[in-house]
This record gives C-alpha cells, sequence and structure tokens, in this order.
C-alpha cells in the first residue's frame, strides 16, 4: 500500500467520522432544545398528545382566538382570517414532518419526544375549510330587505 493510498483511506474514515458526528450529537440533544418539559418516563409522544401540545402553543392559541372571534363577531374578514391562521399552521406542520429539511423532525420522532403530526393537520385543515365555507356562505347570501 502506498503512503498516498493510506493517506486517502485515512482522509474518508475522518470525512465519514466527521459526517456522523453532528448527526448523533444532534439526535441526543433534540430533545433537550425540542421539548425540554417531554421527559423519557412518560413515555412516547401520540398524535393526540402532539394535537394538545399544538392547541397550546402561539399559533394554536392563535387560532382559537381568530374562531372565537369569528363566532362571536360574525364578519366575513374574522372568518377569512381564522380560515388563514388555520391553513398556515397546517402547511408548517405539514412541510415540518413530510419534508423535514434538517431531519430533526425525524430525530425527535425516533427519540419519543415528539408524536404524529397527522391528526393536528387534520384538524386544522378541516377547521381551514370551515371557515372557509362560513366565509362563503356569509359573502353569498342575500343583503337583508
Amino acid at each position: 500500500m502506498t503512503l498516498t493510498r493510506l493517506h486517502h483511506q485515512r482522509g474518508l474514515a475522518l470525512a465519514g467520522l466527521l459526517l456522523v458526528l453532528p448527526v448523533t450529537a444532534r439526535a441526543a440533544g433534540v430533545c433537550e432544545t425540542e421539548r425540554p418539559e417531554w421527559s423519557p418516563a412518560d413515555g412516547p409522544m401520540t398524535g393526540l398528545d402532539e394535537l394538545f401540545h399544538i392547541a397550546t402553543t402561539l399559533p394554536g392559541l392563535g387560532i382559537i382566538g381568530a374562531f372565537t372571534l369569528a363566532l362571536l363577531g360574525g364578519r366575513v374578514i374574522y372568518f377569512a382570517v381564522a380560515a388563514l391562521f388555520s391553513g398556515i399552521v397546517a402547511l408548517g406542520l405539514w412541510y415540518e414532518s413530510r419534508i423535514d429539511p434538517t431531519g430533526l423532525h425525524a430525530a425527535a420522532r425516533d427519540a419519543g419526544c415528539v408524536g404524529d403530526y397527522d391528526p393536528a393537520i387534520w384538524v386544522l385543515a378541516v377547521l381551514c375549510l370551515v371557515a372557509l365555507g362560513a366565509l362563503l356562505r356569509l359573502r353569498l347570501r342575500p343583503p337583508p330587505t
């Protein structure tokens, strides 16, 4: 074996180690950064747990507030805002869970600190469609005589 070939093999091994090292460090600390309040003693998160978790975050509370305002106010613009909020959050969750450009979601799901986003995505999509239906109903109804 020549000296150049040995350096090449050692360089490949070092490059492989450098590629694997950030992934393992990221997987080890993903739950501390993503869900610091989660404990392995709680068990893995489920889709229903994720739905309740998302409902208590700032975007979830914004959607609840928008729907409350829309139902109490009854104006077209309030339903439009509620549909927009729920649609944007549903698309964001879909992007994070399906596309996952950073790999953090998959690492967190493997660790158990993040559950399946599908129930939350479906609930938000239905809320978006309900708000759009109410918006169209209010917009297309004949004016009072």
